[in-house]
């Protein structure tokens, strides 16, 4: 199945992120959701767009980051380092979880495909570190 991210949109996330730092290793659609300020409830951040898994060829870590793809282009909307014992959750076909500093944080895709997609990249790259 192809991805549900646009042509444009990979065009947009390659400037945004571009090759001389960047390796982006996959992407799809989702958005955003913390479990704050009630740690048994999920809230929509108000972020979504561009997942993608990074490796920041500068810094040598990798990154999941959001770049907004909509009419606005404001570029990386949120990141988070993939750090040593980072985890990374595959609790729904659609739903992936990981810990925050304060809190969890979770994604909501657009097509649980991709999602499963993204789920195999991220873990196959954790596992080669």
């Amino acid at each position: 199945m192809p991805s549900l991210l646009t042509k444009e949109d990979k065009l947009h996330v390659k400037r945004v992120l571009p090759s001389s730092s960047n390796h982006i290793i996959t992407g799809a659609i989702a958005r955003l959701y913390i479990s704050y300020p009630d740690p048994s409830r999920w809230t929509f951040t108000g972020i979504s767009g561009a997942l993608v898994l990074v490796e920041d060829t500068v810094a040598k870590a990798h990154f999941l980051k959001i770049v907004d793809i909509s009419p606005s282009n404001l570029g990386v909307l949120w990141d988070i380092e993939c750090y040593k014992g980072f985890k990374y959750v595959h609790d729904r076909t659609y739903f992936h979880s990981f810990e925050m500093e304060e809190c969890m944080g979770g994604f909501s895709f657009a097509d649980s495909k991709e999602a499963g997609n993204f789920f195999k990249k991220v873990e196959g790259t954790l596992r080669k570190r």
